[in-house]
This record gives structure tokens, sequence and C-alpha cells, in this order.
């Protein structure tokens, strides 16, 4: 599952949304954002992704570099984005929005899917995904004023929630 650390992350979409639970109307907002990270994240998903595409050329980097785990080109540049299936739960997303920790934008008991890699030769790759959260009316209009914007987000699993729920 994907994981992030104050990481710089592109808000390219979001729809807001009414939910319907029982009789309650909720305020649903999906989140379509971009991360560019190291090919290493691919290790999150499988122990194997990262190698399946990606390779080292050794008549471009020769001795360089001698980290056996450094695999910066492309295997089939040609192949476009991978999808990748999954829903995740229970996640607790931050967006850190000032100086101050006060100021972070968080969304608790988030949903993450719509995973989608994008590899860029070189050993980057952009990770596309969405997270569905249900804020408040005032931390939506914050959201949207970040609209098109990279911001640092976090993105962890959150246990306690998951437990709770569990009980």
């Amino acid at each position: 599952m994907l994981e992030l650390d104050t990481e710089l992350v592109k808000i390219l979409h979001i729809n807001t949304r009414n939910e319907k639970h029982g009789d309650d109307h909720v305020l649903g907002v999906d989140l379509k954002l971009q991360a560019r990270l190291s090919n290493d994240v691919l290790s999150l998903f499988s122990p194997t992704l990262k190698a399946s595409f990606y390779h080292k050329d050794e008549s471009v980097q020769g001795d360089l570099v001698t980290d056996a785990g450094y695999l910066p080109n492309l295997k089939n540049p040609a192949l476009g984005v991978v999808k990748w299936s999954g829903d995740w739960e229970h996640h607790r997303l931050v967006i850190h929005n000032g100086v101050k920790p006060e100021f972070d934008i968080v969304l608790d008991e988030s949903k993450v899917n719509k995973l989608a890699f994008d590899f860029q030769e070189g050993g980057t790759v952009f990770v596309n995904f969405r997270v569905q959260a249900h804020p408040d009316e005032t931390t939506t209009a914050k959201l949207l004023s970040l609209l098109g914007q990279e911001v640092h987000m976090s993105l962890h699993f959150d246990e306690p929630a998951a437990l709770q729920e569990a009980a």
C-alpha cells in the first residue's frame, strides 16, 4: 500500500458529492493526486515490481553506481501507464498547508484507490491515485483552494481507526 512522508504531491482534480448514509446526507470528496517518486516506491506493492519495469543499462551508466538495486532504465518505454488494482481503507492524509502543524488539512478515515504508475526513464515514477474522504464544508473549501497546486502531503495507514472498526 502507498505511504508518503511529506512528499510533494499535485492535486489534479477535486470532485465533491453528497452521499446518503442512512437518512443523513454526508459530503464526500474525491481527490485525484499525482506524486513524483523514486521507483523504489514500487517495492511497497510487490518486491519484484521494480525489476519488472526497470533495468540498469551498463553501457550508459558503466560503473558509476554500484548499488544492485539501482535500476534507472525502462525495459519497455512504450508501455504507458499501468493500473494497479486495490482499495486501501483507514488511511490518514495530511496536507501540510503552512509552516505550523495547526494549519495542516487532515483527512482521517480516507480510502485510497485507482492507483496507476507512469514509469519514467531515469528511475522516477509518477504515482497517480485517488483519495476519498468525508471532510466538513470548511475543510472542503480549503481543499478547493489548492486545486492544481503541488503541496507536501503525508499518507499513512491509520491503525487506531482500523482497530476501532474491528472492535
